[in-house]
């Protein structure tokens, strides 16, 4: 007989990503508590960080691509292996997990996560959104818990999505691992940070309308028409094409890279003069935090979801609006110069130190943390 489970992670998960690696912090924390935990993947989702879960966490495929086939192999799933808890990502996750919580035969108790700000977010036609919005009135209310990610994610569910009337549980992701400064302290071959001559702002994150890139990238157009500096975008996606394209007609192929996927993203940071995030929304972005415990001078849009939770409202670093390229100019040439608040990066980012988020799920899911008994 297979060892019985304790936490389930469901979800359509990716290899890396910010979802993903807030759980597998969260799944490391939990297992060196002596909890047993299980990745449930379906659709196209696969273990996330296999090396750092090699070992630790289990994970199955459903072999699923569809919500109701997912529901019905989930059910026989939980059928067998009876985990007390499972804790789902995203919202088709969050549904498939709603529906088979609630049948016959299954005694596990259902948490959703709530990772981004969903009446903020473009990703949905005006239409799919209606019914998105619909759906989670209807549907997340049957969970035994929501956890949003930042108190902006939560207000986002109450006052725009209009689940008002439910109680949602705020837990900062847990981001910040002894290993993260480790990692922070490895070298880097770049020219630009391996050999300095100029300032180096940094940025990262999926090259999508939401990181609105653009912006960010016009923006420097101004600081380097006031003063030498270098411009590091890390990340992929669909915009590759776009911000190479922007970056040329700027005339700023000599100043601004976009190095694509990096392994080790955080000695890049560590390295920077300055760490910028030009976010439309967030959920709550792992990236700031990071850049936030490495006590690079920080620069966020102030847009819907986390990031001003992160920099303390301002205590921390400079917030401007979403989308103003004048206000990412002015805070980038303050940065650079100096000018922006001091911190201490283990007193800020202590919220989101991954033990002690880890312990506040298992107090939302009931769970002791010690040796894994039940509250």
């Amino acid at each position: 007989m297979k060892t019985p489970v304790d936490i389930v992670l469901l979800g359509d998960f990716k290899a890396h990503g910010g979802c993903e690696r807030r759980l597998a912090n969260m799944a490391v924390c939990w297992v060196s508590l002596g909890l047993r935990v299980e990745v449930v993947t379906f659709r196209d989702g696969c273990q996330f960080y296999p090396d750092e879960m090699l070992g630790r966490v289990s994970h199955v495929h459903l072999g699923t691509r569809h919500k109701w086939a997912s529901i019905a192999a989930l059910w026989r799933y939980l059928r067998v292996r009876q985990p007390r808890v499972i804790l789902s990502a995203a919202h088709i996750a969050n549904l498939v997990s709603i529906g088979t919580c609630r049948l016959p035969g299954v005694r596990t108790r259902c948490f959703l996560s709530v990772g981004n700000a969903y009446g903020t977010s473009d990703k949905n036609a005006p239409g799919q959104r209606a019914r998105k919005f619909a759906q989670i009135r209807e549907h997340y209310p049957k969970a035994q818990g929501i956890i949003a990610v930042s108190q902006g994610v939560k207000e986002d569910l109450q006052d725009r999505v209009g689940l008002d009337n439910v109680g949602i549980r705020v837990i900062y992701n847990g981001t910040l691992t002894p290993q993260l400064l480790r990692d922070a302290e490895s070298p880097v071959n770049h020219p630009w940070l391996k050999h300095k001559t100029v300032p180096v702002v940094m940025s990262a994150g999926r090259l999508a309308r939401q990181k609105d890139f653009p912006s960010l990238i016009r923006a420097f157009r101004g600081v380097r028409d006031q003063q030498a500096a270098r411009l590091v975008i890390l990340g992929e996606g669909g915009q590759r094409g776009e911000l190479e394209a922007l970056i040329g007609s700027l005339g700023l192929t000599e100043d601004v890279a976009l190095p694509g996927h990096v392994d080790n993203p955080l000695s890049w940071v560590a390295r920077s003069d300055a760490f910028v995030l030009s976010s439309l929304w967030e959920g709550i972005p792992n990236a700031l935090i990071e850049a936030l415990a490495l006590g690079v001078p920080l620069v966020a849009t102030d847009c819907p979801g986390g990031s001003a939770e992160v920099l303390g409202n301002g205590r921390h670093g400079v917030l401007v609006e979403p989308g103003s390229i004048e206000g990412l100019k002015h805070a980038m040439l303050r940065a650079l110069g100096g000018k922006t608040p001091g911190y201490d990066p283990v007193e800020a980012g202590a919220p989101f130190r991954a033990e002690h988020a880890a312990r506040q799920y298992l107090d939302a899911f009931g769970i002791s943390a010690e040796r894994g008994h039940a509250s």
